[in-house]
């Protein structure tokens, strides 16, 4: 983990669409970048929310860990998205933890600093609280289609997931930067399963397979099974 400075175009969300120079200005000068290695801890489940966080480089791991000691992802956070948003606005502790998948750049805000600004500008105020709501409610339909739907269409649930994450845009091809244990986890199955439904999609062709790559062949059929469950 390494601190840098502040860097003058890092405000490339919603944080600064739509706010005032003076807020843009004051956001730079009381927050500060560190950057994480791949696997490296950013927040600790029941540790106090002190900072909004900005992902500004690489993919951010979310887990819940249980009293039995169980983990359960809960979303990849990507460039472009805030970590911790909830904590710092209705509580003072973190639910979760988070870690670095890849190396990570981070944008700390004090929890101060961010709830003024917050406070000054409303039409800010609004865009980042519908950015937290559709996240949330993106993480409650997730879990919801893990009881709802049959292993194929979660399985390419997770293919659309990562696509999505990866690319923003359509595209054809992703790598998946969680562990076949992870991916199995993260469709609510096991990791035997989860390799056997992917094998199917490649012996189908509907997709093609190397290491962690995946390159979609049909498009249409993985957004089928997802519709269709």
């Amino acid at each position: 983990m390494t601190h840098t400075p502040s860097q003058n175009d890092f405000l490339t969300s919603s944080l600064n669409k739509g706010s005032c120079d003076s807020a843009d200005t004051y956001i730079k000068e009381n927050s500060q970048f560190i950057k994480y290695n791949k696997g490296e801890l950013i927040i600790k489940q029941s540790s106090p929310a002190t900072h909004a966080i900005f992902v500004n480089k690489g993919l951010v791991k979310t887990i819940k860990e249980s009293a039995n000691g169980r983990t359960n992802i809960l979303e990849i956070i990507g460039k472009g998205q805030h970590m911790g948003l909830l904590a710092v606005m209705s509580s003072t502790i973190h639910d979760y933890t988070s870690i670095a998948l890849t190396d990570v750049e981070a944008r700390f805000t004090p929890k101060d600093v961010f709830m003024q600004i917050m406070h000054e500008n409303s039409d800010l105020a609004n865009k980042i609280i519908t950015e937290s709501c559709l996240s949330s409610q993106k993480t409650i339909n997730r879990l919801v289609t893990i009881n709802n739907k049959q292993l194929p269409g979660r399985v390419a649930d997770v293919i659309l997931y990562f696509l999505e994450l990866e690319s923003g845009e359509s595209h054809d091809s992703l790598e998946f930067p969680l562990t076949r244990n992870e991916l199995a986890q993260f469709a609510g199955t096991t990791k035997e399963s989860f390799i056997r439904t992917l094998t199917e999609f490649k012996n189908d062709k509907i997709i093609s397979i190397n290491g962690k790559a995946i390159q979609i062949n049909s498009m249409e059929i993985i957004k089928t099974l997802s519709r269709l469950g």
